[in-house]
């Protein structure tokens, strides 16, 4: 352990894990880039996660139960999201994860220069090492933002189930005839028009039922077809 610690492996290991958490939050930007996408377009996603969200919506009202916390239910949905097996909210956090193990190293690496007594040249270069990149992947978050990211997207998605999916479905489901009167009204249709409508139909069944009423039945008809039977007979 002294000899890893005097060859400065723990200096190399803290500037690797630097390394591949700055790779890890841009593959990170790029999982939010393509999900803002999809966000932008719900209705037509293939996010499976996505679909699923709105075939849970749909099903609620087609069964008439009003959804009230749509957030909840966003949350829910990105919470259960996985991309490359990691959640969407733990692709998030990768920049905290690295600077956590950034200070764990560190910190190890401090114990074990103390308990061997190494030089004051070791720890100032450990120290200026696991210094600067615990900065630099601080300022990386203002380069990729993915907390903005996430919170950009989170709102994408209740803005489309709250304001576009949400008004549709209560208005196919759950009240139908105010979307009738909406319509009256928006085609300027006064209420002498859809009386009209109403007995214009009226009139329509009442034409039906004569025509019933005055069509021969099946007796009258066959006994009909007998007298003509004997009549050409005789």
């Amino acid at each position: 352990m002294k000899e890893f610690l005097q060859d400065y492996n723990m200096v190399f290991a803290m500037a690797a894990m630097g390394c591949f958490t700055i790779m890890m939050k841009s593959i990170a930007s790029v999982i939010y880039y393509r999900l803002l996408c999809q966000s932008e377009q719900m209705g037509t996603t293939r996010n499976k996660y996505m679909r699923a969200v709105s075939g849970k919506f749909i099903a609620s009202y087609k069964l008439k139960r009003e959804v009230h916390n749509v957030s909840c239910t966003v949350d829910r949905c990105l919470y259960n999201m996985r991309i490359m097996g990691i959640s969407v909210i733990s692709w998030k956090n990768i920049g905290i994860y690295g600077i956590t193990a950034e200070i764990l190293m560190f910190s190890i690496s401090i114990v074990g220069g103390l308990y061997y007594s190494l030089t004051m040249d070791w720890f100032i270069i450990n120290s200026v090492t696991a210094g600067i990149t615990v900065i630099i992947l601080a300022a990386s978050e203002i380069l990729f933002q993915l907390h903005r990211k996430y919170r950009l997207l989170q709102l994408q998605m209740v803005d489309y189930m709250e304001n576009i999916l949400k008004p549709k479905l209560e208005k196919e489901y759950l009240r139908p005839e105010e979307t009738r009167k909406y319509q009256l009204e928006y085609f300027n249709l006064d209420e002498g028009t859809e009386e009209k409508e109403e007995e214009y139909h009226e009139s329509e069944e009442q034409k039906e039922d004569i025509e019933e009423e005055a069509a021969p039945s099946m007796e009258q008809l066959k006994l009909l077809e007998e007298i003509m039977e004997e009549y050409l007979t005789d």
